[in-house]
């Protein structure tokens, strides 16, 4: 187990690095948005040390099933929000449609990839052994950009985007769906078909 600091880093890297690597890609001047903006360390810095004392606690009790909805829910929006963000960061830096939907996945999602290779495990969006997660925000910065372009309002463009990543993440939760996975032997490769559960 890591200690308070290794947490806290880890932590902040998951919040921040997609950003991070979003603005690394856009080619942003001046110090990363993290950096001009402090705030943003202090909501990673004040979250990951309640996340640190609080979690022991919280993981030893069974939590109700109002809880997890919570938390599901909250994870719904984030995706939503940062996908819609990276997306329109994109937008605003003059680059391709397709890749302002790249920096809207990014943003949203490679945080976790971050993470994932610090800590040694399996990068969980480049495997299907969970539901959906990239996917949902590649969709989501998609479906903001496809409806900006129609010259909806600017509301109207955050909801669609978010409300896609939030659809497809949660029918993800719900019915276990999956991407086709690449499995590998020594002597073939096959391809395994696109995994639903029913409810």
């Amino acid at each position: 187990g890591m200690d308070a600091l290794g947490c806290g880093i880890v932590g902040t890297i998951t919040a921040v690095g997609g950003g991070t690597v979003r603005d690394f890609l856009l080619g942003v001047r001046g110090p990363c948005f993290w950096m001009a903006e402090a705030e943003y360390l202090y909501m990673c810095i004040a979250t990951t040390a309640a996340t640190f004392f609080l979690w022991p606690n919280i993981s030893q009790s069974q939590m109700n099933p109002t809880a997890e909805a919570v938390i599901e829910t909250g994870d719904f929006l984030g995706l939503g929000a940062f996908c819609v963000i990276g997306a329109h960061n994109g937008v605003r830096a003059g680059v391709p449609l397709v890749a302002a939907a790249i920096c809207g996945m990014a943003t949203a999602t490679f945080g976790g990839v971050i993470r994932d290779t610090l800590c040694k495990r399996p990068v969980r969006i480049l495997h299907s052994h969970q539901e959906l997660y990239a996917t949902c925000a590649l969709v989501g910065a998609t479906s903001y950009l496809a409806s900006r372009g129609a010259g909806l309002p600017t509301a109207l463009n955050i909801f669609v985007g978010m409300g896609a990543a939030f659809a497809l993440r949660y029918a993800s939760m719900n019915y276990g769906l999956r991407l086709p996975t690449l499995s590998s032997s020594k002597r073939n490769l096959t391809v395994e078909p696109i995994s639903v559960k029913k409810p």
